[in-house]
């Protein structure tokens, strides 16, 4: 999840796809009878699973642009309500469908043997489905579609420093959220993630008689083990001017994961995620795991 501050090479192209799972403990039906007794508004989520595309171009040694196109799944989506005088609990079902594609680039402005800082920025564009219908046939509310219907802008800064086999990656990045479908804000975003990595393994190398190094061939090209802090900071959403106070908040993730370089050209990658800051806003379905997994391709 991390971002590091080094870029692509003049020329190269890099594509590859991830999936990503997030299993939520989510509210019994009893409490949410509970809940729409008191009239609140609150949502229980089961699970939320997100496929992404993503293809980067090294357009220079230093500014690296790309795009990202995701697919996203909200399942068990059930809601509080309130009938006639007592709680009760409307089955919604699944919200599916293409999210917002974000176009992004990546500026390295300062880069030595050890050290890489770089500059992000980029729109979400709304291009993710807005139009997803419950069971009954009503639109699921603005933060449960796909896309928001929004064109937001994000901004951010990433940096990396290794020596020897061991590494540490961060960033930081800022969403600027503006009205989206329903006349909603989902509230702007902060996400933050800091990532110590360590090199197990290398293919070896061996000599030539002019002193030069090459790799021996090997499937298996390198092993990378990491630990990554990663958090995610979102206000309050709101429709119509109207806040909900059962949205957003502060979650900081613990993500052991691993990295394989598989030849020359293919990297292969999985994280498990679990929450140890949860500081989320009023009454929502707390994460209980994340797991993401993929992997990418270098064109030369």
């Amino acid at each position: 999840m991390t971002i590091p501050g080094s870029t692509m090479p003049q020329g190269k192209v890099v594509a590859g796809t991830s999936i990503q799972v997030i299993e939520f403990n989510s509210l019994s039906d009893t409490r949410l009878k509970q809940l729409g007794a008191a009239d609140q508004d609150v949502h229980s989520t089961d699970s939320l699973l997100k496929l992404s595309l993503d293809i980067a171009y090294g357009l220079t040694d230093d500014l690296t642009i790309g795009i990202n196109l995701p697919y996203i799944e909200r399942h068990d989506i059930r809601a509080a309500a309130y009938n006639n005088g007592e709680g009760a609990v409307e089955i919604a079902g699944a919200a599916k469908g293409q999210g917002d594609a974000s176009l992004f680039g990546q500026y390295r402005f300062y880069h030595s043997t050890a050290l890489d800082f770089a500059v992000m920025g980029g729109v979400m564009a709304p291009t993710g489905s807005t139009s997803e219908r419950e069971n009954g046939g009503a639109l699921f509310e603005a933060d449960h579609q796909p896309g928001w219907g929004a064109w937001d802008p994000f901004l951010g800064l990433s940096c990396n420093y290794s020596w020897g086999m061991t590494g540490v990656s961060a960033n930081i990045l800022y969403t600027f959220e503006t009205e989206g479908t329903q006349n909603s804000d989902v509230g702007e975003v902060v996400n933050y993630n800091v990532a110590l990595s360590r090199r197990f393994f290398a293919a070896e190398e061996h000599h030539h008689h002019d002193d030069e190094h090459e790799q021996v061939e090997s499937l298996l090209e390198y092993a990378d083990v990491i630990l990554e802090l990663n958090g995610d900071l979102r206000d309050k959403s709101s429709i119509d001017g109207v806040k909900n106070f059962n949205h957003g908040g502060h979650l900081l993730y613990l993500s052991p994961g691993v990295k394989l370089g598989l030849g020359h050209h293919w990297t292969v990658y999985a994280s498990a995620g679990v929450p140890i800051l949860n500081g989320l806003y009023g009454i929502q379905s707390e994460p209980d795991y994340r797991i993401i997994t993929g992997f990418s391709y270098v064109f030369e």
